[in-house]
């Protein structure tokens, strides 16, 4: 399944296309901070996208992530992190979606030692833990800022027996930390991986470019998604506007990967 991210004030083109390609949306929505601060906004937006009657369990939803440390010491900052991922998954269950995406948060350039490390680690699966269970939505972490796999693929493991959670692997952003070759990121996330963010960068900045805009390799990338088993996942292209969703869809035709 590829998804693509829909614009309320052109919803019936993106449904268009939607139908045109048999595509799922990913809402991009609400993860605003203004707009989650009204309650009433919210369930007006819900009620938009609720009405267009889409498949159930085929979409997904991208959660809060403004300044939200859910593993903070600080326990004001810990608790309104939390807060605001309960709201997301809340939303998502409203919505029908299947799954809803956090950044896993660790910045591994500034690791304090294994009281930071553990802190994260328990908090990030506890966390997953009773948002799956309170919401019913699957719950993907995505890679941001860590700079290798290996931390990710221990929580992951340390959830193995909680279906609904996975890795939402975001190429971009595997490609700008630099930290380990992509095959490292394949080989140790692949029994973990549910989901792709997907965009084309330039490897200096995480531009969300349409595929095949900027200098990632997509042959080596499309060659490991296969390699690894992971041809099923759903794969969101992450860029904004029919413009360069329409170039990314072009680029997945002549690749062979969108039949």
């Amino acid at each position: 399944m590829i998804e693509i991210i829909p614009e309320i004030g052109r919803i019936d083109e993106y449904v268009r296309l939607s139908e045109q390609y048999s595509l799922g949306f990913e809402y991009n929505d609400f993860f605003d901070p203004d707009l989650l601060e009204n309650e009433s906004a919210v369930r007006e937006r819900i009620r938009q996208y609720r009405q267009l009657g889409r498949p159930g369990k085929t979409d997904t939803m991208h959660g809060a992530f403004f300044d939200l440390v859910p593993f903070s010491w600080d326990s004001v900052i810990s608790r309104h992190s939390q807060y605001r991922m309960q709201q997301s998954a809340e939303i998502a269950a409203q919505l029908g979606c299947r799954a809803v995406i956090f950044h896993a948060g660790l910045i591994s350039e500034y690791v304090k030692g294994e009281r930071y490390y553990r802190n994260w680690l328990e908090t990030m699966a506890s966390v997953a833990r009773k948002l799956t269970a309170q919401s019913g939505v699957e719950v993907y972490y995505e890679n941001v800022q860590e700079a290798a796999p290996t931390e990710l693929a221990v929580l992951a493991d340390s959830l193995s027996d909680e279906s609904r959670f996975g890795i939402c692997l975001d190429v971009a952003h595997m490609m700008l930390t630099k930290g380990a070759p992509p095959e490292d990121w394949f080989r140790e996330l692949a029994p973990y991986i549910r989901h792709f963010h997907m965009n084309d960068t330039h490897l200096s900045t995480d531009d969300h470019l349409a595929l095949g805009c900027g200098s990632i390799d997509w042959k080596e990338i499309f060659g490991m998604i296969g390699r690894y088993g992971l041809t099923g996942r759903s794969m969101l292209l992450e860029v904004n506007g029919l413009e360069k969703i329409k170039l990314s869809l072009e680029y997945l035709e002549k690749a062979g990967v969108l039949s």
